[in-house]
């Protein structure tokens, strides 16, 4: 029996960049700044100079892309080299993204992470073809933010039989609309990036559910944090 708490194929799914917040990003860049994106995939960050992935997906002009091993190999380029970097949903995906973070942080002056939140990986129905399965299927870990660094814990198939006092609450979020889909990082200087270890920072077997109900909790307040921030600055500086 399928679960209840899900979403299914008739509701909204929010798997697409939030236009207001990618014109926001483009607005506030010097027209001068050198930006490289990550891991563009099909639908590129309009601002950038220089794209580096790990496969050509036919979307970037060859000349502008450079093929990389995002996990394994460093990036191809000189320290500081660009002033913005963006990422969007990519570091979830990879079995090392912590190589990667230090690579951003040495190649830019700073930039933009964007990953599916918590409470997204804990949503059942959320994939495409709105599968039982809880969050997207292929993700390797949770991200979020707490205290300005970027957290990460190990997505373990556990958590298929984990259950969550406030699942009805998760789905109602989710049902919102896009902002709290996401989890969204505002860097300078470099990625301050924090690991949360199963045996050192916790035991699976009793405090893996209370660890991600921590980090849904701390996501959804940074969340709502960033969200409050972009507006002020949007009504601040209407764009001409």
């Amino acid at each position: 029996m399928l679960p209840t708490l899900q979403l299914t194929e008739s509701d909204n799914k929010y798997w697409s960049s939030i236009p207001r917040l990618t014109d926001w990003l483009v607005n506030r860049l010097p027209k001068d700044s050198r930006v490289l994106e990550i891991g563009p995939g099909a639908a590129p960050f309009p601002r950038t100079d220089i794209f580096a992935d790990w496969h050509n997906w036919g979307t970037i002009p060859e000349d502008r892309l450079v093929i990389c091993d995002l996990s394994a190999e460093k990036l191809p380029f000189k320290d500081k080299e660009f002033d913005f970097v963006y990422c969007r949903h990519v570091i979830e995906d990879m079995y090392n993204p912590f190589s990667l973070c230090r690579e951003m942080s040495r190649v830019a002056k700073a930039g933009f992470l964007e990953t599916p939140s918590p409470i997204a990986e804990v949503c059942r129905g959320v994939d495409g073809g709105s599968p039982a399965w809880r969050g997207y299927c292929h993700h390797r870990y949770f991200v979020w933010v707490h205290a300005n660094k970027l957290r990460f814990l190990t997505k373990y198939p556990m958590v298929e039989y984990l259950r969550f006092e406030d699942e009805q609450k998760i789905l109602g979020i989710m049902k919102q609309g896009p902002a709290f889909w996401n989890t969204y990082h505002l860097w300078d200087g470099e990625i301050d990036v924090e690991y949360t270890q199963h045996e050192t920072d916790y035991s699976i077997l009793t405090d893996y559910g209370s660890v991600i109900s921590k980090a849904m909790d701390e996501s959804i307040a940074a969340t709502q944090q960033f969200i409050d921030m972009v507006e002020s600055q949007i009504v601040a500086n209407p764009s001409p």
